[in-house]
């Protein structure tokens, strides 16, 4: 018996009439009124396994890959030879992140049909997805056995190829699936993106122009585009891309994020800011949006809303040595003093530790590392931190300012000495130094005749009992 509602009930002539309906909608766009029309005719014959194919592509031109899969999954079981259903359950399980799933689909796909290219296209995606790319490799070439020309293959493998840092190989790829089918959307695109990475910004130029032809309003194409131009200079038409970007989608955060930069990169702060602001208000989770947020705050002098942004991404996380910030020594030690700056010296010194566990070796993060403990009040950690420093790099002034002004704190006159007499034999001229200098000297003088301030103190207060 059909749960459907009584009016959708009806003969055979019927359902065909819903299904030519949901054809014509589906063509014109009306996308959910095409839906509903197919869904009637499957209440009067839910046996059709092609209707339930055709309402799965409705599905998934809807953007609802669960109710897709189902009944992709549907098709395939009432026409199990059916191979476009397969593929397409193997498509939704692609977009829901499922990649081993889709491998098993694509596998019992490509048993059907050994020339189905899109059975290996996705299979090639999907271990890209799974970080195997030498699995992906292995299907591109089993791909060339069955198939004369794989346009959508090659256009997988220069993806896998892409993210691994293989930019030649991945412009090779992307060229030759363009040489077999010139009309694949998006693939000059992702040629013009790899040969930028390369630092080919003439070629890149070039390409992206081209793509740019066959799709104008494309987001991607204008936003590559517009950073190929900043690197050659031209930067109001750079500019004018990104600004096209948010004509035609206000809240695309990656092109406020570029015109937020070349603000930045002006001195226009105010514009800076507010890009960036409304940038992280769009939900866009980059801890890099965030630190140029804080660097345009410090540089108007907003020292306490830096703090508050600073506080906003780090108050409550752990930086552990496997974190992308701990792996990248230079994020790193720009994070770093933007938290010293802030005055979060506690944020600093847990971002250097958890980076020093994989790069041990950069002098200048134990340096940070040291202010942040010497300001936090640590400062026998902190000389030691600035004492590691200075064995990786002997040249290093700064390790001799840390440590003389923590000895210099600690009252340990005779080690602030001879810091800065190392320090000054390294850089003569160091100002910094030379104030450390100074204020060592007066300690000193002080602590000479602290003695004879006391005795005259103690005069003072007993003379009149005399």
């Amino acid at each position: 018996m059909s749960d459907a509602p009584e009016e959708w009930r009806g003969d055979a002539h019927q359902a065909e009439q819903h299904v030519v309906r949901a054809r014509d909608l589906f063509q014109r766009g009306r996308l959910a009124d095409a839906e509903t029309e197919m869904r009637r005719a499957l209440a009067i014959d839910p046996g059709r396994g092609d209707w339930h194919h055709n309402l799965a592509v409705t599905l998934e031109a809807l953007g609802k890959p669960a109710e897709a899969l189902a009944a992709y999954e549907r098709a395939a079981e009432l026409l199990p030879q059916h191979v476009p259903s397969v593929l397409g359950a193997a498509q939704c399980q692609i977009r829901l992140g499922r990649p081993e799933e889709c491998i098993k689909l694509c596998e019992r796909a490509a048993a059907l049909d050994r020339k189905a290219e899109p059975a290996y296209a996705m299979r090639i995606a999907a271990f890209g997805m799974l970080r195997k790319p030498d699995d992906a490799e292995g299907v591109y070439y089993v791909a060339q056995q069955y198939l004369d020309e794989m346009p959508s293959c090659l256009v997988e493998m220069g993806n896998v190829l892409a993210n691994r840092n293989q930019l030649a190989r991945a412009a090779w790829c992307y060229r030759e699936a363009l040489a077999q089918n010139p009309t694949m959307k998006g693939v000059r695109t992702r040629l013009g993106v790899a040969l930028l990475r390369m630092g080919e910004t003439e070629r890149a130029h070039h390409a992206l122009l081209q793509a740019m032809r066959e799709q104008p309003g494309d987001s991607a194409t204008l936003l590559a585009l517009g950073g190929a131009l900043e690197l050659l200079g031209r930067v109001p038409e750079a500019l004018e891309k990104y600004r096209r970007i948010v004509e035609l989608e206000p809240a695309n955060p990656l092109a406020h994020v570029r015109i937020g930069d070349i603000a930045l990169k002006a001195a226009r702060l105010d514009e800076a800011r507010a890009e960036y602001t409304l940038v992280l208000s769009l939900g866009l989770r980059d801890i890099g949006v965030r630190m140029r947020l804080v660097e345009t705050l410090l540089r108007l002098g907003l020292r306490a809303e830096a703090a508050t942004q600073m506080d906003a991404e780090f108050a409550r996380r752990k930086v552990s040595a496997d974190s992308a910030i701990a792996r990248d020594a230079d994020l790193a030690w720009a994070i770093c003093g933007y938290a010293l700056e802030c005055g979060r010296p506690a944020v600093a010194a847990k971002i250097a530790e958890a980076s020093l566990k994989r790069n041990g070796t950069q002098a200048r993060l134990w340096l940070r590392l040291s202010r942040a403990r010497c300001e936090l009040g640590q400062l026998a950690l902190g000389v030691r931190a600035a004492m590691r420093a200075h064995r990786i790099d002997r040249t290093s002034v700064e390790a001799f300012h840390n440590v003389a002004l923590a000895w210099l704190r600690m009252g340990r006159l005779r080690g602030a000495r001879i810091a800065v007499a190392m320090g000054m034999r390294a850089s003569p001229a160091d100002e910094g130094l030379r104030r450390i200098r100074t204020r060592l000297w007066a300690a000193r003088a002080m602590r000479k005749i602290a003695p004879l301030l006391s005795m005259c103190g103690m005069s003072r207060v007993s003379s009149p009992r005399s």
